[in-house]
């Protein structure tokens, strides 16, 4: 008996005793699916990335099917690249606007407490805590707003050409003695006169003889100031600096914010390198859209330009194409601007396909009497 009663107590005593904590519960199965394609994302991702920074001197020995997986995984880079630029900048505009409305009711509530407390009107002190501080977004912009990617100088600085101090002193170089001689549109080759007047019947554009802007010249910008002004603060927040406002309080537009505050801006935008005269009726419908193939684009005329609206691309002629790329590459060096990797292959191929020709060679010492700064791809031209 005394035996059963110790086995007992041993049996008693190797029992597990049972927890007295709160149970640990599993994630609902929905949310351990998403975490596990959450955590496949970061891996594929990871993996791209690797196979996109390999050198070419690794990859130059390995078979065709392997090194177009390498080309896909860069330009699947490149496009990851594009989305992550799209979403900081996005998050720095709601950080700083967000900032913003928290430090004004955060002013506005001590100003109440203040008041209370002291029992003193301070109204005529301090009418608003939130405007106080000396422009608020750009402190918030200082350490939020600005960490999206934007034009700079090259690393480690640069020299910039000498451009004109204002967009018309760089519209009256630019067609009185860069195309002195050689008053012809770039996309469409219509002459025009000193008058800044276009012969449409020079290029087979009369069909748009009732349109204002198609009987007037304009300057072109190749690299469209949009693409190297959106990502900049003062193109897209004017209202956040002061010589940005006019008389009544309300903000100038990007572009003239950043042609007054910003230098590289400025700079880039009136470079007579990215500067071409074109009918102004073209140079309104291509807008910022970027360089490429647009076979169902819009025509003009025998002008051998094509726009397409609906995919937002331009598609230049073939005896321009090398100009094109020349100038783009040109000013992705100068001012540090980035260009999608699909572009630049395109760039490179243009480029090939359609040295400088005389013209081209002409323009380009005539500007470089002007700028004191050549651009390398002309001067210095070769297959890339």
């Amino acid at each position: 008996m005394a035996r059963r009663t110790a086995a007992r107590s041993i049996r008693a005593k190797a029992k597990p005793r049972r927890r007295t904590g709160p149970k640990r519960r599993r994630l609902p199965r929905s949310l351990r699916r998403i975490a596990a394609l959450v955590r496949g994302l970061i891996f594929g991702l990871a993996a791209i990335t690797l196979v996109a920074l390999l050198p070419p001197s690794v990859t130059a020995d390995w078979p065709e099917g392997a090194q177009q997986a390498v080309a896909m995984a860069q330009t699947a880079q490149a496009g990851l690249r594009d989305v992550t630029h799209a979403v900081v900048r996005i998050g720095g505009d709601w950080l700083v606007d967000a900032g913003s409305d928290l430090l004004a009711e955060a002013g506005d509530i001590l100003e109440r407490w203040l008041e209370r407390s002291a029992g003193i009107d301070l109204g005529g002190l301090l009418p608003d805590l939130g405007r106080f501080l000396p422009d608020l977004d750009l402190l918030l912009g200082d350490l939020l707003g600005d960490w999206w990617p934007r034009p700079s100088l090259p690393a480690g600085g640069g020299d910039l050409p000498r451009v004109a101090g204002s967009f018309a002193a760089a519209k009256d170089l630019l067609y009185k003695r860069v195309y002195r001689g050689h008053r012809v549109t770039a996309y469409c080759g219509c002459r025009y006169n000193g008058g800044g007047r276009v012969d449409l019947g020079s290029c087979g554009l009369e069909r748009y003889a009732g349109e204002e802007r198609a009987r007037r010249v304009e300057a072109e910008h190749v690299f469209p100031a949009a693409q190297f002004g959106n990502f900049r603060r003062c193109w897209r927040r004017p209202a956040a600096y002061r010589a940005c406002r006019v008389a009544d309080g309300d903000p100038v537009s990007g572009r003239e914010c950043c042609l007054r505050v910003d230098t590289t801006f400025a700079v880039a935008h009136n470079d007579l390198q990215n500067l071409i005269p074109a009918v102004g009726l073209i140079n309104g419908d291509r807008r910022d859209y970027r360089w490429g193939t647009a076979p169902l684009g819009e025509r003009y005329g025998t002008c051998g330009i094509r726009i397409d609206a609906n995919r937002r691309r331009s598609q230049p002629p073939d005896a321009l194409r090398g100009d094109i790329a020349r100038i783009m590459l040109y000013m992705r060096d100068t001012y540090g601007l980035r260009l999608p990797y699909l572009d630049e292959q395109r760039y490179r191929a243009w480029n090939n396909l359609d040295p400088p020709d005389a013209w081209e060679l002409e323009r380009h010492k005539r500007i470089v009497r002007l700028q004191r700064m050549e651009n390398p791809y002309v001067v210095e031209y070769r297959q890339l």
